[in-house]
């Protein structure tokens, strides 16, 4: 009785599951988690970009920078960076960086504790107002 339960609650669950699964590959390449932002509003006039990566003892550091191409100070920007070991995916890291003014560049390092990874994909994730 108890496969029969099963092979009903699988039946039940597999479109769900089909559209998991649909919607996942449909995701930006190297998109750390759902966040897409391509044509995303809230990162008009800021622009990522992604510096050397490099490993230690400890894990993985990849330095990132924001430029704020905006006429007013941002109040932070998160940023998530996804890193892989020869296409593997490896982990993830994020970091926060804040108080980027006007025509300025905000800049960070993103730490993964742990792998030693050969790339990384970044993304911006939020953005945070300046602080009255």
């Amino acid at each position: 009785m108890s496969l029969l339960l099963s092979s009903r609650r699988a039946r039940r669950l597999a479109p769900s599951l089909a559209a998991l699964l649909v919607a996942a590959l449909s995701l930006p390449a190297g998109a750390p988690g759902a966040q897409a932002q391509s044509g995303d509003a809230r990162f008009a006039g800021l622009a990522l970009s992604q510096g050397d990566i490099f490993t230690n003892d400890v894990g993985t550091v990849i330095g990132v920078a924001v430029t704020n191409n905006t006429a007013a100070t941002v109040g932070s920007v998160g940023v998530s960076c996804s890193f892989t070991v020869k296409g593997k995916a490896a982990g993830s890291a994020s970091t926060t960086i804040y108080n980027i003014v006007a025509g300025a560049k905000g800049q960070d390092q993103v730490h993964l504790m742990g792998p030693q990874a050969d790339a990384a994909s970044c993304a911006m994730t939020s953005v945070g107002k300046p602080l009255d």
